[in-house]
């Protein structure tokens, strides 16, 4: 027998493990999209281009990425996910060494199609693995080991790019990727089951090309309408046109009889609010503020990038301090009352950023985004662990690419949003393209408004929403009474 055969593993020790193991794949994919970006000046010098135009190497990752995710579980449930999920990985690694070898700027972007392509089918499968493997009541803790990359790599991957571009070379960046991807893929063969669909459905050809179309055409509006210099009546044309491929797509998804992006889980309650109501709206700030923090203290409060970081430091610190009490507070309190609650605090902490100004203690507003990232890391980790909490077994393959899907669409409007009120805060005072303290200020207010709307979608919840995964008892036993009381009265009426 092959040794790199999948291995049953000890029961207790499963969720974590294959969790760690997608944390990883995870982590070389969001590592790479922030250590970019400390990257661009020297590798625009190297491409003899000015920066602003490799800004596209990063736009042209999100739309391969939002127009091919819907197949990432149809070629799984197909070939099987340990050798699509290795697959990914290994695609991952040699376009991120294509990246390195790249001499020009049509390169570079090609290997960056690549690279999109790869990690299209490295996340998501990597997801499905982690919720088809886990048992509910394990659900959260392995969740919350699979997020954390995405928590981690914010922080040290503007460190890690500048040591990498200042001491050795931009190429390095991306074979950094190689190493890890060896490890990975070592793994995955070893220990990742190789789960199929059980009746893989005829590939929707029309589906693909409709919702393609569609995110595509609707993010690069997005990215455009806030630029400078840029008429914005023909972005504007190609975010309606998007829309209306969108209805277009929605249409066909509702009729056919095996869509390639199943709008089925929207029928249940927790995924319907996780990932499109009250999710969306709490999502939007948290993606914006990526964006709209580092102008906040760099350009407006006059911060070096260091402390700029130690900040961002702070902000994502405070997030991981909590990660790993996430699990008993949503067992004492439910999904429910968590949601609303911070919900509500993080909202509240993102509207104390508009005091800050150029005389504020350093120490003042760590601690400020310190507070505010523990609301924070409850909030994410609720929503994410209760979006497939009621997903039936054999609908979780369409659910996580829906997630997926609206995930990145509410990312390129968070970042569209706010560069646009960003550039109209601007253009009224007759500073257009000049991003001043007052403007940053108008965003992060706009910004807590947006995340405090999510609340009514969050109480409109059952109490015992998603108990099977929060393990929270207390709404679990008043549901199950009240069933129980429900069931007695109608035998009696009945007899």
């Amino acid at each position: 027998r092959s040794p790199w055969r999948a291995r049953a593993i000890a029961k207790p020790y499963a969720p974590r493990l294959i969790a760690i193991i997608v944390a990883a794949a995870m982590f070389m994919g969001s590592l790479d999209q922030t250590v970019i970006a400390t990257a661009l000046p020297q590798m625009a010098r190297s491409f003899h281009r000015p920066p602003v135009d490799l800004s596209l190497a990063m736009t042209i990752y999100i739309l391969v990425m939002a127009a091919f995710l819907p197949v990432s579980t149809w070629v799984a449930d197909r070939l099987g996910a340990r050798k699509v999920f290795a697959g990914a990985i290994v695609g991952f690694a040699a376009a991120s060494a294509l990246c390195g070898f790249s001499h020009t700027l049509p390169e570079f972007i090609g290997a960056r199609i690549l690279q999109a392509l790869a990690a299209t089918l490295m996340t998501p499968v990597g997801n499905l693995v982690l919720l088809r493997s886990t048992a509910k009541k394990d659900l959260v803790t392995a969740i919350a080991i699979s997020t954390t990359p995405g928590l981690v790599a914010p922080v040290i991957g503007p460190a890690i790019g500048g040591f990498i571009v200042t001491f050795v070379d931009w190429p390095w960046i991306f074979y950094l990727n190689i190493p890890i991807a060896i490890v990975g893929v070592a793994l995955a063969l070893r220990y990742i089951p190789n789960l199929k669909g059980e009746a893989p459905r005829p590939f929707d050809w029309r589906g693909f090309a409709l919702t393609g179309a569609a995110l595509g055409t609707f993010i690069y509006g997005l990215d455009r309408i806030s630029a400078q210099g840029v008429d914005w009546r023909w972005p504007a044309a190609l975010i309606v046109a998007g829309l209306g491929l969108g209805l277009l797509a929605i249409r066909h998804s509702r009729r056919a009889r095996h869509p390639l992006l199943s709008l089925e889980p929207l029928k249940i309650a927790t995924f319907r609010t996780s990932a499109l109501t009250g999710g969306m709206l709490v999502r939007i700030p948290f993606r914006a503020l990526g964006f709209i923090l580092p102008l906040l203290f760099q350009v407006t409060l006059g911060m070096s990038a260091f402390q700029s970081g130690l900040l961002i430091l702070g902000y994502n610190g405070g997030d991981l301090l909590l990660k790993s009490i996430a699990n008993q507070t949503l067992r004492r309190t439910g999904f429910r009352r968590a949601l609303a609650v911070t919900a509500v605090l993080t909202a509240l902490a993102t509207a104390a950023w508009t005091s800050f100004e150029p005389g504020t203690p350093f120490w003042v507003i760590f601690a400020v985004l310190a507070v505010s990232g523990m609301a924070r890391s409850v909030l994410m980790t609720a929503i994410v662990s209760m979006t497939f909490a009621d997903v039936p077994h054999e609908e979780l393959g369409g659910a996580t690419v829906l997630s997926n899907v609206l995930n990145q669409t509410t990312g390129a409007v968070a970042i569209g949003l706010g560069a646009m009120i960003l550039n109209l805060s601007s253009a009224a005072r007759g500073a257009a393209g000049h991003v001043g303290l007052g403007d940053c200020r108008v965003a992060l207010a706009i910004m807590a408004l947006i995340g405090l709307s999510s609340v009514p979608s969050f109480l409109r919840l059952r109490h015992d929403a998603g108990a099977e995964v929060s393990g929270h008892r207390a709404a679990a036993g008043r549901a199950a009474g009240e069933r129980l009381a429900v069931t007695e009265a109608e035998v009696e009426a009945e007899t």
